[in-house]
């Protein structure tokens, strides 16, 4: 079965207002027949907020025209959710419950107490459970927001991260990330030599109390570590990374699952950047602005944003000086950039039985 995607691109045709970005959002919220799904119903819209200096979240502009758009296709209430710490400088970004047209309240209350525990049956790894915001939970309809972007860890962040990182305790987010993994240090081979610190090109370890401490953010698996270590003490599993995007999946999959016919996903592919915006600081965009996505598979549209995203020019300046990365146009520009393929959260997805690869899209003028 194949997904229907609607598709609006940045690039005018013309120079005609009608056919510039936020009238191209207006008439692609009215194709997605969004009464259907909300009328009568709670609506909530997750969503990063972003936080320090970064600006490169979704626009508020944006926003009030999607709660905007909600209200009028007849949803009973609406309102946009995110981690405490963002919401709490939510108004830096220019979001507020004025200008969005809704409020705007912490994903797991204001002292992170609600919230509702799923066993995960046998564990995965070490993840024996998933804590899920009830906020979300308690809502009628589901519209996952989503900014997309670069990602050190799991290669890019997109409907599944903003789900599974951002709609879940603070314990939880940590339990997620401690599936990282994908280096192995010998504590006894290892004389504190310091060569595989001094010589990451990332700058992703440190010693630390006397044991090693791996960024994995940072880490790209370059295997400089591995090599220059004299006492072999340091050994490489590159497909460790995989671990974390199936403990995301599984956790995006709970959630969605909540929401049977009741989910909207809409990727803006704008200012897409190195890094994730949790990173607190906006870096030059790597790709030109492509446009917007949006419909109701999951899959579908991570697999069309990364493929989108494969097909501009890719801008070399906006790396951080002497950045390595290793083109190959046989891996994707995110692969090629931090080492890890972003296609396997939408693979594991895929195979959870949270939709389909194969899509269409369907361009609004």
């Amino acid at each position: 079965m194949t997904s229907e995607l609607l598709f609006a691109s940045y690039p005018p045709r013309s120079m005609s207002p009608d056919q510039c970005i936020g009238a191209k959002f207006d008439r692609l919220l009215e194709k997605l027949e969004l009464k259907k799904t909300v009328e009568d119903r709670n609506v909530v819209i997750k969503m990063h907020l972003g936080g320090g200096n970064g600006f490169s979240t979704i626009h508020p502009f944006f926003v009030r025209k999607l709660v905007k758009a909600l209200k009028s296709a007849g949803a009973a209430s609406v309102f946009i959710t995110d981690m405490k710490r963002d919401v709490d400088t939510a108004i830096d970004r220019g979001y507020t419950e004025e200008v969005c047209g809704c409020p705007i309240v912490p994903v797991c209350g204001e002292d992170e107490s609600a919230f509702e525990t799923f066993p995960v049956e046998p564990p995965f790894k070490t993840m024996d459970r998933i804590e899920l915001s009830k906020p979300i939970l308690d809502a009628d309809v589901l519209v996952d927001f989503s900014h997309v972007k670069g990602h050190g860890v799991c290669g890019f962040g997109g409907a599944s991260k903003n789900l599974s990182m951002g709609a879940v305790t603070n314990a939880m987010r940590q339990l997620l990330h401690a599936q990282e993994g994908g280096l192995e240090w010998d504590d006894a081979q290892c004389t504190r030599c310091n060569k595989c610190v001094n010589n990451c090109p990332d700058k992703a370890m440190i010693f630390k109390d006397g044991k090693l401490k791996i960024f994995f953010h940072n880490c790209k698996y370059c295997r400089h570590c591995m090599l220059i270590c004299p006492r072999q003490a340091i050994r490489i599993d590159r497909g460790h990374y995989v671990d974390f995007q199936q403990a995301m999946a599984m956790t995006t999959a709970k959630l969605i699952s909540h929401f049977p016919d009741r989910q909207i996903y809409i990727n803006m592919l704008m200012d897409i950047t190195l890094f994730c915006d949790c990173w607190g600081m906006t870096t030059p965009a790597l790709v030109p602005d492509i446009g917007i996505l949006a419909g109701r598979d999951i899959v579908a549209i991570e697999e069309a944003s990364l493929d989108l995203i494969s097909k501009v020019p890719f801008y070399k300046e906006a790396l951080p000086p002497k950045w390595q990365y290793t083109p190959d146009d046989s891996k994707h520009l995110f692969e090629q950039l931090h080492g890890k393929n972003p296609y396997a959260v939408v693979r594991i997805l895929e195979e959870l039985g949270m939709g389909t690869r194969e899509y269409t899209l369907r361009e609004i003028n």
